[in-house]
């Protein structure tokens, strides 16, 4: 079972690190795709590139090597959880940052290039990064001076941050974007079916005039 499991992991951790590398320098080295959205992409390719690169190697370097699983918080192979997190929870950052710029593109389409302005763009890229960076420095912090009680607190409320809160985030801008989809559509479907009822009253009209 432990064998399966390390496949699969660097399996999964080399298709990562391969697949967003190849979209880093898609973007990269390409003017044509140097556009906002594809900024806010970059980003969060570089984010889950970080990931494959250290969850999988990281885990595999306490695990087999160390054999000690990376006792935290007081042990150097804290900052292998340090690092972990940092990049996981960018990375969900990000994607929060992403879905933002497309559900402002969908739910606020004519207000979308005022919204989304390049200075913008770079301020949501630097949050998305800076705020998991703050994360990490308050653990350093908590790790050495705090309690346990702090610690698990801490824990706690960046849990409820990152992902329980992001999570919901997620959920109601995808939810929304699906609405008004779907409202378009109706709407789409509704001006067809009108084009096609004026289309038929006039070819009837019409007949009747040249009868």
């Amino acid at each position: 079972m432990a064998i399966w499991f390390w496949i699969l992991g660097w399996v999964l951790s080399i298709l990562t690190i391969t697949g967003n590398g190849f979209i880093i320098f898609l973007v990269s080295s390409d003017r044509q795709l140097r556009t906002k959205t594809n900024a806010l992409i970059v980003s969060l390719a570089l984010a889950d590139f970080l990931v494959g690169a250290t969850v999988v190697p990281f885990l595999f370097l306490c695990m087999i090597i160390l054999k000690n699983g990376c006792i935290w918080p007081r042990e150097w192979p804290s900052w292998v959880y340090l690092m972990r997190w940092l990049f996981s929870y960018a990375s969900m950052m990000n994607l929060c940052s992403l879905v933002l710029d497309r559900y402002i593109a969908v739910v606020k389409p004519l207000k979308y290039g005022t919204l989304m302005t390049c200075r913008r763009v770079i301020r949501v890229i630097f949050f998305s990064w800076a705020i998991p960076v703050g994360f990490v420095t308050t653990s350093l912090f908590f790790a050495f001076y705090a309690t346990l009680d702090s610690i698990i607190i801490f824990i706690c409320i960046c849990t409820m941050f990152f992902e329980i809160a992001s999570l919901c985030m997620l959920v109601f801008f995808f939810a929304s974007m699906v609405h008004v989809v779907y409202k378009h559509d109706r709407l789409a479907a509704s001006y067809a079916k009108q084009l096609s009822f004026n289309h038929r009253v006039l070819t009837f009209n019409s007949r009747e005039e040249y009868l």
